[in-house]
């Protein structure tokens, strides 16, 4: 019996929650396998089960819950820590592996001290496990030991993730006011700055403009975050005067409150197109997501989602390295998409030439879930462990 403690979050919709109760889930079915669990405390203490659940169904949600807490005094054959900030003291004589994602790069803030040695993370048995090889080139731009970093991508759930029949994508169309000549582009991301909300926007209104179809939802993400869309319209109205009139705000939709799983699949269903035309991003989970709903992408070249995105599935926008031209207060690495591109991306989409059901896509769907269904790549990090 191989004995596994698990120390992070769970029983809330933020990103690493999300990941971790995932992983657990898949774990649970694993013969063999002795599993605990030690919850450690939220980044903000505000955040909670009740106002941000996660989205699972009942069932799975007390599966997760049920994971108990080691006895005082058990010894385990691996720890895996998941949560933010990283621990900066690693136990003594415990093979741990730690969870680390990173957009732009590693900074004394992603820890809870400054860890007394920083290549305790990677030696003898202990490991760094990261979601995309961006992100682990970024923490070895911060010295971590990249022979001691596995990358193990995240995953989706494929028996919730998949395409909606037409009659269902037609009415939840009509359920969103979204009439069947109309064209919807859609982005769950919180609006901060590497998640390039301000470049959809831009480019959004450029084509709403020239096609009064075109629409755009965006996800309102103040009760976890604080954060809402509706500052990034008004700063692309500020730095851009007479782009963003009345009618592009009227073509601009926002949903509130938390998603469950099947909520999530019916947006990423119901889409013509989920754009994501990132700076910087650990991962993306997505845009895995949306594919894994037929839905076509439109994504940043060069950073995270390179990973996992084949061409079948995305349009991709060519970016360069971004310099502190670009953004001075910005540290690490990003990259600047090309907004151009992303214009003419969505006008490709809004006029038809992106077809959503051919052979080739439907094949690399089908590849999409062999490759990255929760079972399997959850069997990555148990060989970690």
């Amino acid at each position: 019996m191989k004995t596994i403690c698990v120390e992070g979050w769970r029983g809330i919709s933020h990103s690493i929650a999300l990941v971790n109760q995932f992983q657990l889930l898949v774990m649970l079915g694993e013969p063999g396998l002795q599993l605990y669990h030690r919850d450690v405390p939220f980044f903000m203490k505000r955040w909670n089960a009740r106002e941000m659940p996660a989205g699972f169904s009942a069932d799975e949600q007390a599966r997760i819950d049920a994971i108990a807490a080691p006895p005082e005094g058990q010894t385990f054959d691996a720890l895996l820590r998941i949560s933010s900030p990283f621990a900066s003291v690693l136990p003594e004589g415990q093979k741990t592996v730690t969870f680390m994602v990173t957009e732009c790069g590693i900074t004394p803030e992603c820890f809870d001290a400054v860890p007394p040695d920083l290549g305790a993370y990677t030696r003898d048995h202990n490991r760094i496990v990261t979601p995309s090889r961006w992100s682990r080139d970024r923490l070895v731009d911060h010295g971590f030991d990249p022979a001691g970093i596995a990358v193990v991508p995240h995953g989706f759930k494929a028996d919730t993730f998949q395409p909606l029949n037409a009659l269902d994508r037609r009415a939840g169309r009509a359920a969103l006011g979204v009439a069947d000549d109309e064209t919807l582009f859609l982005n769950v991301g919180v609006a901060t700055w590497n998640k390039g909300l301000d470049l959809l926007v831009q480019a959004f209104a450029r084509v709403r403009q020239n096609n009064p179809k075109v629409r755009l939802l965006l996800k309102d993400h103040k009760a976890m975050y604080g954060l809402g869309a509706d500052r990034v319209l008004a700063q692309v109205a500020r730095e851009h005067p007479g782009l963003v009139t009345a009618d592009v705000l009227a073509g601009v939709s926002m949903i509130s409150g938390s998603l469950d799983q099947t909520q999530l699949r019916a947006l990423y269903g119901v889409a013509d197109a989920y754009v994501s035309p990132y700076r910087a991003e650990g991962f993306n989970l997505p845009v895995l997501e949306a594919m894994a709903c037929g839905t076509p992408v439109i994504v940043t070249q060069g950073g995270a989602t390179d990973d996992f995105c084949p061409d079948a599935l995305a349009l991709k926008l060519p970016s360069r390295e971004g310099t502190a031209t670009d953004e001075p207060n910005m540290f690490g690495r990003f990259l600047v998409p090309d907004v151009d591109a992303l214009t003419e991306c969505m006008q490709a989409v809004a006029q038809g030439r992106v077809p959503r059901d051919t052979p080739e896509r439907a094949a690399a769907r089908t590849q999409l879930v062999a490759d990255y269904a929760w079972p399997r790549v959850t069997q990555g990090l148990l060989r970690l462990l």
